[in-house]
């Protein structure tokens, strides 16, 4: 299905050079991957009309009573906000990513909480964690792996590493309301992440949000042992 473009009267991220990439109205360019990106280059998830993708997240987390959570590729990691408005705050939480910016953004915001720790991390290196991991959140990450089976072994390897039975995987949806047809969508939803259900019961939830790639699919992975 086609991709429909939108106007810029809602949340959009600041994409680099996208007008000087794209010559023509045939071109299409992929989103540029920057592993050291700033906070205002990803804005747009920090607004009330994205609020919702980590709300759910944090509901999900809250529900299951997951007490040990490793988020990968975290940023900021605004779940640990959410959960404490939602008076749930008897939890272990390491969240990392390869940026620096919000990662020391968020170490300032928590440094007075034991419990919550940031790092600069590679998912491609075992981190030490220690607590018990209950559940593993890959918030739009996974994407970014191209081949099939080299991004079922990544996840696999990090559920494995940590002994960890639970997932929360958030992607963007192959369909799109917001938009730009210049831009290539990538997205694993359309068969990308097959492999979950071999092992794991899989409990979908769609979100049509008011942000660029507003279309959104989060997983909520649990063993099937």
């Amino acid at each position: 299905m086609k991709q429909k473009s939108t106007n810029r009267d809602i949340p959009w991220p600041k994409i680099h050079k996208l007008d000087a990439l794209v010559k023509d109205s045939s071109d299409k360019v992929a989103v540029p991957l920057k592993e050291d990106y700033l906070m205002e280059d990803m804005w747009y998830l920090d607004t009330d009309e994205a609020r919702p993708i980590f709300e759910k997240q944090a509901r999900i987390i809250k529900a299951q009573k997951y007490k040990g959570i490793l988020d990968v590729g975290c940023r900021h990691g605004p779940i640990n906000s959410l959960l404490k408005g939602m008076k749930y705050t008897d939890y272990n939480y390491l969240g990392y990513d390869t940026s620096l910016e919000p990662i020391e953004m968020a170490q300032m915001d928590w440094k007075d909480y034991p419990n919550i720790n940031y790092l600069v991390h590679s998912w491609h290196d075992d981190i030490e964690v220690d607590f018990d991991v209950d559940v593993i959140v890959f918030s739009g990450v996974l994407l970014y792996i191209k081949d099939y089976e080299e991004r079922q072994m990544l996840f696999e390897n990090i559920m494995d590493t940590y002994e960890c039975e639970n997932a929360i995987i958030q992607e963007p949806y192959h369909f799109q309301r917001h938009w730009d047809d210049r831009l290539i969508l990538n997205t694993i939803t359309n068969g990308g992440l097959d492999f979950l259900y071999k092992n794991y019961f899989v409990d979908e939830h769609y979100l049509d949000l008011p942000i660029f790639a507003g279309k959104r699919v989060l997983y909520h992975v649990t063993s099937q042992s």
